[in-house]
């Protein structure tokens, strides 16, 4: 089940190294020799060995000092740590009942021992061609045919295995071998019919399987099927199209390949009684899951008891076992990620940001970077004390009962794909006692369940909008086995956090929110009443046109003008400059970043004639430089930032609530869905809003501020962001988008599910597809003339729907704030964080003490620190803590860690503090005029 590579390493680095040095040698020597016996032997193959470049698989060496095969696109190994031993045990079991086939004759059973000569071998994988040679000097063999639809195992197995021995030894005893390579045995008929031609003789063919693979599975069963009708095996055209669903996935090498094992169901009444109890459990607990167990019908995957008389789950179809031993890996799962429980996390891998680089949070992450890599990275363990823990993968779940009896795990996520798996482990693991234990310890259970993984983001975001981002910083993840849609849903998922933890609320970003926020309402911007009357406006029946900067904006220009009457146009971000260097004045201009590069990348426009005449849309957090570029500011409130808390809290005293948007990021055109949605809109056009590209060299639209008079770049998009990913296109097969750009489409699709209307959102964009946006070219679009006056409806619209100035508000909810409070509050928290720790113990209380700070100013209504440092010090606090679960003994490593952190913490609080006191409403002064010069 396991198979991954890490699995099977020292995890002394020079050591391993020394090894892989070992068997250098051994492979160079196979090399030269193997070249040339292939030469001689089967010339037609030289031209792939000598040309084909390896694309999947390669070589390493186990930490037995064994080759293997991994592949290193996904870190999965083929064989288990000693392959020879796999193999050898694997050809003994198939001497005792071979799988064979007859051309003639119907027979009860299609297995026999393995008997001294034989016609004809089919052989279905190579791996590293080690059981070919078993074969041949255990057995006269007329004719071996091996398929192998993967050239990298035949390279593989040049370098592993000495062929230039298999061929003087399959040549002295007179047997041929055929080697195809590219070929996944679909043309099996015809191939055995050519055979036929040549040997008529043959009256069964004995079946060697090596490997699971989707298509030769398929014809393995087949020809198995099948055995006796000569109609069905030659005269009939099969088509193969292989198990393709993830819930079919098997990994290469897994338990039965030789096809031996005889099936034994687990009965009995202990596995009964353990089912029962955990029903039970999941009725009082889980009812929509207990009511889907009720009456489960497991489609592939069945519970047995394998030849060593363990649990196991055997697949019905392809004939796989899914663990070699279920207790040995459940415990090596435990072990290797009890000791190693970083390799997955998000928040390590976090680098500085860009032009937010000389934000005090992110100096602060940059100092860290040396811990990230010399000690957590390369020693740490995971900690008995759990903030959260994503588990990917339960299949019979031992490993989840495993770690949940030895840690304390708050939040535990579990997603499961395969329902098979899940309703099987009821019979083994006592989930009944890990729901139990959370109960008792008040720590909470999230079961996700069925689906491809497609949906973990969305339940996972529940709890950042509950907790922070930077409660991310505790979390770890855990992957338990392989499958292709696993593998994409995990490594989506780390991607998508990733965005989320750069928008994540810290310190500087709260401070400039607060500042800003003031500001705003003091210039008399206007904020979105929190209700007023839904569907009553006539312009909300008008279609609206978002404009977005990607590439396709080149090919929308004439239907965005051919159409300007009839819609209101929305320009987003740097889409602005674009437009007017096309002469469309939009109705709105949208803006979603907090920083003032919004307005260095406005003011690209030297036309403020024209801005005065559009109305900004955004959120409160918008730099009041940009604001007062264009005609009026028109805001809502972003949900979970400390800014939006003050001032609605501060607000709601005086009877006035405000708009809020939950899906307000990270791109403008989220805030613009999920805005006008709010404001009641019904029709929406996305022109431009690709969310991705064709060619990384056309990443916006070519008039946008992105490019130069002279078409080039600005910055290196490319060396900047990387060549982007493949995603499903709204034209075209597929498109490249790039993770931000990912959470951005999930989000957008949110909008359109989730909308408390009935909305209608036609994507005209030759981007990424859009679930719920009907893809609509945009010379299709008919709109019809409308019979009023578009801006006098829209001023209705604002009149109706937006409170009055607020000015007066904002000095009165900002005073309410003492600056002694946060001096005295952070100067406590200063001397936390500035007592050093010599044990566990101490640095265990040095974390409780933080939190236990964090938790009392939450409550504190006059006093700014809880707004400032919360996510500043989630984040710090959850690093501490992945170093204290390391300290084993007085003055180690980490004991030093620890302090060395602690001494960064100071200083955060140290300038965070006085840089506060000093200018308490400075604005962001970034810019990125540089990018322009």
């Amino acid at each position: 089940m396991l198979k991954f590579i890490q699995y099977q390493l020292l995890d002394d680095a020079a050591a391993q190294l020394e090894l892989e040095k070992s068997v250098a040698a051994d492979i160079a020597r196979n090399i030269k020799q193997n070249i040339a016996a292939f030469r001689q032997n089967i010339p037609s193959l030289i031209e792939i060995i000598e040309n084909h470049n390896l694309q999947q698989y390669s070589l390493f060496c186990t930490k037995f000092g064994q080759v293997n095969i991994v592949n290193f696109a996904t870190g999965r190994v083929f064989y288990g740590p000693e392959p020879l031993q796999d193999i050898q045990t694997e050809f003994s079991k198939y001497c005792e009942r071979a799988s064979f086939i007859s051309l003639d004759t119907r027979t009860e059973v299609n297995y026999k021992p393995l008997p001294a000569k034989i016609d004809t071998m089919i052989v279905f994988g190579m791996g590293m061609g080690f059981h070919l040679t078993e074969l041949i000097t255990n057995c006269r063999i007329g004719q071996l045919i091996v398929y192998e639809p993967n050239a990298d195992f035949l390279l593989c197995s040049i370098q592993a295995h000495d062929w230039a021995q298999l061929l003087e030894t399959a040549q002295a005893l007179g047997t041929q071998i055929f080697l195809q390579i590219g070929s996944d045995a679909s043309s099996i008929s015809q191939d055995l019919s050519e055979l036929l031609e040549y040997h008529p003789e043959i009256k069964e063919i004995f079946l060697y399987r090596h490997q699971f693979h989707p298509v030769m599975d398929e014809v393995f069963a087949y020809l198995l099927k099948h055995s006796g009708d000569r109609d069905k095996l030659l005269a009939t055209r099969p088509v193969f199209h292989g198990y393709q669903a993830s819930t079919d996935y098997v990994p290469e090498h897994a338990g039965n390949t030789n096809n031996t094992y005889q099936v034994e169901l687990v009965q009995g009444r202990e596995y009964q009684l353990v089912f029962e109890r955990n029903m039970a459990a999941l009725a009082s607990l889980y009812p929509e899951i207990h009511q889907t167990m009720l009456t489960y019908q497991c489609q592939k995957w069945q519970l047995v008891l394998d030849e060593n008389k363990n649990c196991n789950l055997y697949h019905t179809e392809r004939h796989a076992l899914l663990y070699s031993n279920l207790a040995v890996e459940s415990e090596e799962i435990v072990d290797y990620f009890t000791n190693h429980p970083f390799k997955d996390d998000v928040v390590l891998g976090m680098k500085t940001v860009g032009k937010l680089g000389k934000y005090l949070h992110f100096r602060t992450i940059q100092k860290l970077t040396p811990i990230f890599e010399k000690t957590l990275l390369s020693q740490s363990k995971l900690p008995n004390d759990i903030n959260s823990l994503i588990i990917f993968g339960v299949a019979l779940g031992l490993h989840v009962e495993e770690l949940t009896r030895n840690h304390l795990i708050h939040n535990l996520f579990i997603c499961e794909p395969n329902l098979d798996y899940f309703y099987q482990s009821l019979f083994v693991t006592d989930w009944s006692a890990i729901f139990a234990k959370a109960n008792e310890n008040k720590t909470r259970i999230y079961l996700n369940l069925g689906g491809d993984g497609s949906n973990y983001f969305y339940d996972l975001m529940a709890q950042f909008y509950q907790v922070g981002a930077y409660a991310l910083a505790d979390t770890y993840m855990l992957t338990s086995y392989y499958t292709q849609a696993m593998q994409k849903a995990v490594t989506d998922l780390r991607a998508e956090l990733k965005v989320v933890l750069a928008l994540g609320e810290y310190y500087d970003h709260a401070r400039y929110g607060i500042a800003h926020t003031k500001e705003i309402l003091h210039s008399n911007n206007l904020f979105m009443k929190k209700d007023f009357p839904r569907q009553s406006f006539k312009v909300q029946d008008v279609p609206v046109f978002i404009v977005g900067n990607g590439p396709s904006l080149d090919e929308c220009y004439p239907y965005i003008i051919s159409n300007r009457a009839q819609a209101i146009v929305v320009s987003c971000g740097t889409a602005l400059k674009a437009l007017h260097a096309r002469g469309i004045k939009p109705d709105f201009h949208a803006e979603i970043e907090q920083s003032r590069a919004t307005y260095d990348w406005v003011t690209r426009i030297d036309d403020p004639e024209y801005l005065k005449g559009i109305n900004l849309i955004s959120v409160n957090g918008i730099h009041p430089d940009t604001a007062a570029l264009f005609k009026k500011a028109l805001l809502c409130i972003k949900e979970g930032e400390a800014s939006s808390y003050i001032y609605t809290e501060g607000l709601k005293k005086i009877n006035i609530e405000l708009a809020s948007l939950s899906y307000a990021y990270p791109t403008v055109t989220n805030l613009v869905s999920n805005y006008f949605v709010r404001w009641g809109f019904k029709y929406f056009y996305l022109l431009g809003v690709d969310l991705g590209y064709v060619d990384v060299n056309k990443h916006h639209s070519s008039l946008s501020a992105y490019f130069k008079n002279g078409g080039t770049e600005v910055y290196d998009y490319q060396a900047t962001h990387g060549g982007g990913i493949p995603a499903p296109g709204n034209f075209l097969d597929f498109v490249f988008t790039k993770p931000e750009f990912d959470v951005s489409r999930k989000l957008l699709e949110q909008v359109i599910s989730k909308s408390a209307h009935k909305i209608e959102v036609y994507n005209c964009s030759n981007g990424v597809k859009i679930t719920g946006a009907q893809p609509l070219l945009p010379e299709n679009i008919l709109l019809a003339d409308l019979d009023f006056d578009l801006s006098i409806e829209i001023e209705n619209l604002i009149d109706n729907t937006f409170h009055a100035s607020l000015k007066n508000s904002a000095d009165v909810i900002f005073s309410a704030f003492s600056m002694e409070a946060y001096k005295a509050s952070m100067d406590r928290l200063w001397d936390i964080v500035s007592e050093k720790i010599n044990n566990r113990e101490q640095a265990l209380n040095s974390i409780k003490k933080q939190w236990a700070f964090m938790r009392e100013h939450a409550v504190k209504d006059n006093n700014m620190t809880f707004f400032l440092m919360h996510g500043s010090s989630n984040y710090l606090a959850g690093v501490l803590t992945k170093i204290q679960a390391n300290i084993n003994e007085e003055g180690d490593e980490f004991v030093d860690a620890f302090n060395f952190v602690l001494s960064i913490y100071q200083d955060y609080v140290r300038e965070a503090r006085d840089t506060y006191l000093a200018e308490p409403l400075a604005l962001d002064e970034i810019t990125v005029m540089d990018l322009f010069q």
